[in-house]
């Protein structure tokens, strides 16, 4: 699994945001796995980026359980807790990386689920935006 994160940086984030959440997921995986595999999720980031590697050297901010653990793979959710990159097995596939400008820090810690960032997002919510981008499978 590639573990080495990617840097961003969110610009224009609106008065009064908190902090930062962020999905980064493969819809184009349903065909090969069966469900929008994740590859990453996080919260509470109080700065308005992260640097490169960010999800291994760490910060202050918590990280989700990604798809590594699943039925698919063997990874604990403690293994699989952070960034899991792109390896496509088929095709090229397109990735969404979302992010959310909340309006307070959610209560969550290391290891949540994507449904649980979802439902404790709700109604803090103060701007989102979406990037996306294709990567093929090495040959």
């Amino acid at each position: 699994m590639p573990t080495r994160s990617f840097g961003f940086l969110v610009e224009d984030v609106p008065p009064g945001t908190v902090c930062l959440a962020g999905i980064f997921d493969d819809p184009d995986s349903v065909p090969v796995s069966g469900f929008i595999w994740i590859h990453w999720c996080f919260a509470n980031l109080r700065e308005h980026g992260m640097k490169e590697n960010a999800s291994h050297t760490g910060g202050d901010f918590v990280q989700g359980t990604n798809s590594w653990h699943s039925a698919l793979d063997d990874f604990s959710r403690k293994e699989a807790t952070g960034y899991g990159g792109p390896c496509p097995p088929d095709s090229e596939h397109e990735y969404r990386f979302r992010v959310f400008a909340l309006s307070s820090l959610l209560d969550i810690e290391d290891g949540f689920y994507l449904n649980e960032l979802l439902k404790k997002i709700r109604g803090k919510v103060l701007a989102h935006a979406s990037a996306y981008a294709g990567y093929s499978p090495r040959v």
